[in-house]
């Protein structure tokens, strides 16, 4: 058994290897926690240890890079929703992980680049379904039987796609700011004080370094729904290896990597705005121009781990999402009409108190003594 071991765990190392355990042939799934491809039926383990790099791959030389899939995977589209599923080969029955429909197309052609990197789940369905339970506990508007009766839900672990991006960028700026101030006008009865805004002009020059902006490449998920999700350390992602998939999917980028630049670069842009505006002492910006290039600009196609689950209440749908790597947890849940209408008519009540309490001390006269 021990050599079986062995020629196991060289025959690893193929890409286009079907991971089955050497002891009983079934699947090998992948374990977050511990970081190895684990068998349910017989407790065979082998660790996986990725491999760190640092290289990232220049922007504008991206069609000349060979870096196909092989044969490795295969792609599951999604007659429902329309999500491209990357799943191995063996794979035959298959349930969306975005909508949850059966209905999916096998195709053998699997276009386009292959990952460059891969960051592995390090937290498993059990953590996941921890976090969910404390999250609906914690929420102050969800209903008391929500809370009481927590509902099972649908968990399924899956690698989104992403680009990450590096760049130098400078950038002229001109625009045009305001400061707040105040001074008394009128006199006698017509006596106040007004508030006024005094303008002023810059001008000038900013360099910032950006290193792994963070970009969606898939339409199923938003950019706003992964900024929220973050932070991912992508830096810290392995070389893409194909044994990190076993026991989930992954979904194909359906965001090129010249339009997920663009979307970097609106990042980037409102992270400039940001930093020009900290020179200054203001309170209103009436405008502010500005012209960024960018230099050295480098690309990284990441797999992400993110768990994408749904739950059922009230005959609705609510879904959520997990950071597979930190546990971060966001989504939507059921709100209670009732708490909500409570919190309102508290908020009126204290404002009605403090504006009958205001009138009455405004309309009261005082008499000086004679």
């Amino acid at each position: 058994m021990d050599n079986q071991k062995q020629a196991f765990e060289e025959e690893l190392k193929a890409e286009n290897e079907v991971f089955k355990c050497p002891g009983c042939g079934a699947n090998l799934t992948f374990e977050p926690e511990q970081e190895e491809l684990t068998c349910q039926y017989c407790d065979y383990h082998v660790r996986l240890k990725g491999t760190s790099s640092q290289q990232e791959f220049d922007f504008f030389g991206a069609e000349d890079v060979k870096n196909t899939w092989n044969n490795e995977m295969k792609i599951l589209h999604c007659q429902n929703c329309g999500a491209n599923n990357v799943v191995e080969k063996k794979i035959i029955s298959y349930e969306c992980p975005f909508c949850g429909t059966a209905q999916v197309t096998d195709s053998e052609e699997l276009p386009g680049l292959r990952p460059q990197r891969v960051l592995p789940f390090s937290v498993n369905k059990e953590t996941t379904i921890k976090l969910y339970q404390n999250w609906i506990k914690r929420r102050f508007f969800a209903p008391k039987k929500l809370k009481k009766d927590i509902p099972n839900a649908k968990i399924n672990g899956v690698y989104l796609p992403v680009w990450t991006y590096d760049a130098e960028t400078f950038t002229s700026y001109r625009g045009r700011l305001g400061e707040r101030y105040t001074r008394t006008v009128g006199t006698g009865k017509n006596r106040r004080v007004v508030t006024e805004i005094r303008y002023f002009s810059i001008s000038g020059t900013k360099h910032v370094s950006f290193d792994d902006i963070v970009v969606s490449a898939s339409r199923k998920i938003s950019q706003g729904q992964i900024t929220q999700l973050q932070p991912f350390n992508t830096n810290s992602s392995y070389l893409y290896d194909p044994r990190y998939l076993s026991g989930f999917s992954a979904e194909h980028y359906d965001i090129s990597l010249k339009e997920g630049f663009n979307k970097a670069k609106e990042i980037a842009k409102k992270r400039i705005e940001q930093l020009i505006l900290a020179r200054y002492n203001y309170d209103v910006v009436s405008y502010l121009h500005t012209n960024t290039t960018y230099d050295q600009v480098k690309y990284k196609y990441v797999l992400i781990p993110v768990w994408i689950c749904s739950f059922d209440y009230n005959k609705k749908t609510y879904r959520y999402y997990v950071n597979g790597e930190t546990g971060r947890l966001v989504g939507s849940a059921p709100v209670s009409v009732g708490r909500v209408l409570l919190i309102v008519f508290l908020v009126l009540a204290v404002i009605a108190l403090i504006v009958i309490l205001f009138m009455s001390f405004g309309t009261t006269s005082y008499y000086p003594y004679p």
